[in-house]
């Protein structure tokens, strides 16, 4: 499936921007790269309302599930070192309690949502993440291990293996694996490992009661037509299943990292981002790979891409493999980046 492509300048992709009103105007930075070389980027919006402080191209932003795909790249390290493979089985490496698992789950299962187990949030039960939060202190899950009460006696759904179902409780299982096999903690890990061998030096786990420099604050709309922060609507720190903090100069330098061999040799870069199981869902949900979401319409892949949406936050970052192009939209509100990104990859043909 051939794009049309074809860069004229980054007026078509402003017009977008000042269009989007709907269901607000958009707040955060948009990057488009070719090669490793920049076509676009600007920032839009506040960082820090009360403040009056703008959003930068290198303001860091809270990422949701956006950041599996760091979690992906811990696991499928710690494979390509030989330490685990695919077919590992998760009672192996996580010394835990899990009284109605089925034995049979593995990494590939939890890797690709296709485990069976029952998540701490079923967003098709009740898609409202913030109200999980009400009842249980959102400023004690610090760590992957807090979440565990939260899920583990929990019945399975399905068979291992059986079918797609997305799952963040599966990737919090991921962030024990990974402690437990590297001897480091999750963040420790992701931010020697990933973070650092990529560059990515703006990016991390951050508390939101501790948060560095140039870093935004996401907003969630009240009815009356003013805003808050999410403070209370997520955990305190970031998880392996969403929550890192990054810039969309930081997720190009991850898509480059991992292409040019950086983060994983070639052999584990190709499993990532094969399309490891069908999802039933439409174009562009239709496949997934470790971590990532890809749009396979016919017999090549038009984009890989991760995607993260949790009160005031949204994320997507792609990567159009036939035409070395890498499209980031990061933001802090949760509803004006679906559109824009949308009316962006119409208007420059992507």
């Amino acid at each position: 499936m051939q794009s049309g492509f074809e860069w004229t300048g980054g007026s078509a992709i402003e017009e977008c921007i000042e269009a989007q009103s709907e269901p607000e105007p958009f707040s955060g930075v948009v990057q488009l790269s070719r090669a490793g070389q920049v076509l676009f980027e600007g920032a839009y919006g506040l960082a820090i309302r009360p403040e009056s402080i703008p959003n930068r191209v290198d303001t860091r932003f809270q990422t949701a599930s956006g950041c599996k795909v760091f979690t992906g790249t811990a696991v499928l390290q710690l494979i390509d070192r030989g330490k685990i493979n695919p077919e590992t089985p998760l009672a192996s490496c996580v010394d835990a309690e899990f009284p109605n698992y089925d034995p049979g789950i593995t990494i590939h299962h939890l890797l690709t949502h296709t485990s069976g187990i029952t998540s701490y949030f079923e967003e098709d039960v009740n898609p409202d993440y913030e109200a999980l939060w009400r009842d249980i202190p959102m400023y004690g899950i610090r760590k992957p291990g807090d979440f565990l009460p939260l899920f583990q006696n929990k019945p399975m759904k399905f068979r291992p293996g059986e079918r797609f179902d997305y799952n963040d409780g599966g990737y919090i299982l991921l962030g024990l694996v990974v402690e437990a096999v590297s001897g480091l903690s999750f963040a420790e890990y992701i931010e020697k490992h990933v973070f650092a061998s990529a560059g990515m030096d703006d990016s991390g786990y951050f508390p939101t009661d501790q948060l560095p420099e140039r870093t935004a604050y996401a907003y969630v709309g009240n009815e009356n037509g003013t805003w808050r922060t999410n403070f209370f609507a997520v955990p305190i720190v970031g998880a392996p299943d969403g929550g890192a903090y990054t810039t969309a100069p930081n997720m190009t330098r991850f898509w480059r990292a991992l292409k040019d061999g950086v983060l994983l040799r070639a052999p584990a870069a190709a499993a990532m981002l094969a399309p490891e199981v069908a999802t039933s869902l439409d174009s562009p949900y239709s496949h997934y790979g470790y971590g990532v979401w890809i749009d396979k319409p016919g017999d090549s892949v038009r984009k890989y891409f991760v995607v993260g949406s949790d009160p005031g936050v949204a994320l997507h970052s792609a990567v159009y493999p036939q035409e070395d192009l890498i499209l980031t939209l990061i933001g802090n509100t949760a509803g004006a980046l679906w559109p824009l990104y949308r009316s962006i990859e119409s208007a420059i043909k992507l």
